[in-house]
C-alpha cells in the first residue's frame, strides 16, 4: 500500500496549508501576527509600515532583554564551550564576562537590512571578536552566496574560533568549492568540543547531493567523530563530574549527534558519491 504522498516543495499539500511558514522555503526575519484576526498567524505584518512602530518598539524592548541578561543564543556552541575553558566550564560566566555584547547582537542584526547590510559585514569579517566574525559571515550566507566572496571568506577557513571557520566552510560548500572547506570540517569533527561534531554535521545535513559530493574524503573523519566518546575538553570535566552532567549529555552525543546527525550526514555523502 502507498503512502501519502511526499511533500517536496509544497507538492502534496492541500491549498490552505501551503500558506502555513513552516511550509516555507524561507523564515522571515521578523514576524508579527494580529492573533485575534489571524489566529493561525498566517498574515505576517512585520512589513506592513502600517505596523512599523510596533515592529520597532517590540524589536528594541527585545535586544534590551537579551544585552540585560547577556543572552548566550548570540553565541555559538562550539565557540561557549570555547570560551568558557576560563571560567571552569560554566557557560553563564561566558555572557557576564563579555564586554562586546553589544557589537554582537548588533552585527548579527545587520542581514536584515539586506542587501544594503553586505559591504558592513563583509568589513567586520576581520573584526577582533570571533563572535562578530561568526555573524559576519552567517549574515552574508543568509544574503547569498556570490563567488565574489570567496576571496574574502577562505582566509577564514583557518580562524582560531572552530564557529567562524565552519561558518566559512558552509559558504564555500554553498559556493561550489566544498574541497577548500574539507580541512575546517576536519578540525571540528576531530575536536573533543561535542558541539563542534553537532556544528559540522548540522551544516552538512542542509546541503545538496552536488554539494555533498566534494566532501567523501570527510567519510572516514565522519567515522572517527561517531566513535569519539569525548564531549568537551580536559577542562571541562571537574565541573561535568560535579554537577552529573555526563548521563544527559551522553545520551544527546549518541543519540542526537552520533546517530540523528553524524550518522546520516555519512549516509548522504556515500549516496552522493555512488
Amino acid at each position: 500500500m502507498l503512502g501519502p504522498p511526499v511533500m517536496i516543495k509544497q507538492d502534496g499539500l492541500p491549498e490552505h496549508y501551503r500558506q502555513f511558514q513552516i511550509w516555507q522555503d524561507h523564515k522571515p526575519a521578523e514576524e508579527l501576527y494580529d492573533t485575534e484576526n489571524d489566529p493561525e498567524e498566517i498574515h505576517n505584518l512585520a512589513d506592513d509600515p502600517a505596523f512599523s512602530d510596533i515592529v520597532d518598539d517590540l524589536r528594541q524592548k527585545l535586544f534590551d532583554w537579551m544585552i540585560e541578561t547577556r543572552d548566550l543564543g548570540l553565541i555559538d556552541e562550539p565557540e561557549i564551550a570555547a570560551r568558557a575553558e576560563q571560567f571552569n566550564g560554566i557557560s553563564h560566566a561566558v555572557g557576564a564576562h563579555c564586554d562586546n555584547y553589544e557589537r554582537i547582537l548588533e552585527t548579527a542584526d545587520l542581514a536584515r537590512m539586506g542587501e544594503e547590510a553586505k559591504e558592513e559585514l563583509a568589513k567586520r569579517l576581520g573584526d577582533p571578536d570571533s563572535a562578530v566574525r561568526f555573524w559576519a559571515v552567517t549574515g552574508l550566507c543568509s544574503l547569498g552566496v556570490e563567488r565574489a566572496m570567496i576571496e574574502h571568506l577562505s582566509p577564514l577557513l583557518d580562524d582560531p574560533s572552530i564557529s567562524v571557520s565552519l561558518a566559512a566552510g558552509d559558504y564555500l560548500v554553498r559556493a561550489g568549492e566544498g574541497v577548500l572547506a574539507l580541512p575546517a570540517f576536519e578540525r571540528a569533527l576531530l575536536s573533543d568540543i561535542l558541539w563542534a561534531r553537532l556544528r559540522a554535521g548540522a551544516y552538512l545535513s542542509y546541503r545538496s547531493r552536488e554539494e555533498l559530493q566534494p566532501m567523501a574524503p570527510l567519510i572516514p573523519v565522519l567515522k572517527q567523530a561517531i566513535n569519539k566518546q569525548e564531549m568537551f575538553g580536559p577542562e571541562h570535566n571537574a565541573q561535568l563530574e560535579k554537577n552529573n552532567y555526563t548521563s544527559g549529555l551522553g545520551g544527546q552525543r549518541d543519540g542526537i549527534v552520533r546517530e540523528w546527525v553524524l550518522e546520516r550526514v555519512m549516509k548522504r555523502i556515500e549516496l552522493s558519491s555512488a
